[in-house]
């Protein structure tokens, strides 16, 4: 079976996160102790106590998280004694919150090879080893280079050694278990799965929650660099900003009238002297004006009927303004050549079902929690407590000198 990229969606299982704080003097054994064992007629499966620790220190961060929104909250000092709330609503002093979450995550990795194996889902020689590449690529330089920015060098096995997680416990807990995952959400809902959503259904949920614009940036600003290399931004004039957004206006209603957006941005490079690389066009995507990194745009794409566009101006009392044609094309048009593309198509299906594949996973997880096949080391699991996460700051010189 061919592997699609697939948004990460299982929060519990795959934040990967950078661990911040996790270097302490306390020394931890890496011997192999288990941690849970799960073993029932479909899946014997056994988890080291690094996965464990591994599991603690992401529910760790996590709950760091939730204690910043307290008004209890000091930086600086240990949070665990606090009361949380976590994004579900459930309050708990933080440090028994980390130890419920880390054995959720624990078995939640069971519950991934349980699905595994029930579904038969399967996934290309390539594909896992590419995730076996990053987990090294990430254990030696670090997550950020994991993903290809190799300018940050900070490698995970520094921070997570010397708290007894081996690599083989991280490769475990991170990318591959996302190729796991990525294979059980095929097998669910791909044609033939389960859960298989039909192209109907597919193409309804398009429509309903897609919504294909374009738009045109025009800066309305001059960029100046003195001689020291600075650069500062200097905006037009009214009457040179008044005049931008006229002619702007004008395109937008030669826009509504039937002009191809292709035409109307050769016209604004020649008239504005922009790149067209600047121009967004015919984009077709999820569009929420609080999950947008534009909530103008999004804003105003909202406010439009198919066909028709309009000019809406940001930042125009700082030294920066730009002033935008946003144009909303008729998403019925784009439905059927857009779901044709495997990658669309696959796109769309993972915003469709993420959520409810999200709650199945961790469902899942709930049943193995609860099943007798599930055995738990409390004699090893117990020896590691969230507080070895904390490390307190280093006092500087100042205030050493200040409290002397």
């Amino acid at each position: 079976m061919k592997m699609k990229p697939f948004k990460k969606v299982i929060a519990i299982v795959l934040a990967l996160v950078l661990i911040t704080s996790v270097v302490g003097c306390t020394p931890i054994s890496m011997s192999k102790q288990w941690s849970y064992d799960y073993n029932d007629d479909t899946l014997s499966e056994q988890l080291d106590i690094g996965v464990y620790i591994y599991s603690m220190s992401q529910a760790y961060n996590n709950a760091k998280t939730y204690a910043e929104k307290s008004k209890d909250y000091k930086e600086g000092e240990s949070f665990l004694d606090l009361e949380i709330k976590d994004d579900d609503g459930n309050k708990a002093v933080a440090k028994d919150w980390i130890k419920t979450e880390a054995e959720k995550i624990s078995v939640s990795l069971l519950a991934i090879d349980y699905l595994v194996n029930k579904y038969d889902a399967t996934w290309d020689e390539a594909t896992m080893s590419s995730a076996i590449q990053q987990s090294k690529t990430a254990w030696e330089m670090g997550y950020y280079a994991a993903l290809g920015y190799s300018q940050y060098y900070q490698p995970l096995k520094d921070e997570l050694e010397p708290k007894g997680i081996s690599y083989d416990s991280f490769e475990k807990s991170s990318f591959v278990a996302s190729v796991k995952q990525d294979a059980i959400f095929d097998a669910l809902y791909s044609e033939g799965g389960e859960k298989a959503v039909s192209d109907k259904e597919l193409e309804k949920y398009f429509l309903d929650e897609y919504v294909a614009y374009s738009y045109i940036p025009v800066n309305m600003y001059t960029s100046e660099t003195n001689d020291a290399g600075e650069s500062t931004s200097v905006a037009f004039g009214k009457k040179k900003m008044d005049s931008t957004v006229e002619k702007l206006n004008a395109y937008a209603d030669k826009l509504a009238n039937g002009l191809s957006i292709d035409k109307v941005i050769d016209g604004c490079v020649k008239d504005f002297d922009i790149s067209e690389s600047s121009a967004v066009k015919d984009t077709v995507e999820m569009f929420s004006t609080t999950k947008s990194s534009n909530a103008d745009i999004a804003k105003a794409v909202k406010s439009l009927n198919s066909g028709e566009a309009k000019v809406i101006t940001v930042g125009e009392d700082s030294d920066s303004p730009i002033a935008y044609l946003v144009f909303k094309d008729d998403i019925n048009a784009k439905t059927k050549d857009y779901l044709k593309k495997d990658s669309n198509r696959d796109s769309v299906l993972q915003n469709m079902k993420k959520d409810e594949f999200t709650d199945f996973i961790e469902a899942t997880t709930e049943e193995l929690l609860k099943s007798d096949a599930l055995a738990k080391n409390s004699g090893a699991i117990d020896k590691y407590d969230p507080a070895m996460f904390y490390e307190k700051p280093e006092e500087t010189t100042a205030a050493a000198d200040s409290a002397e």
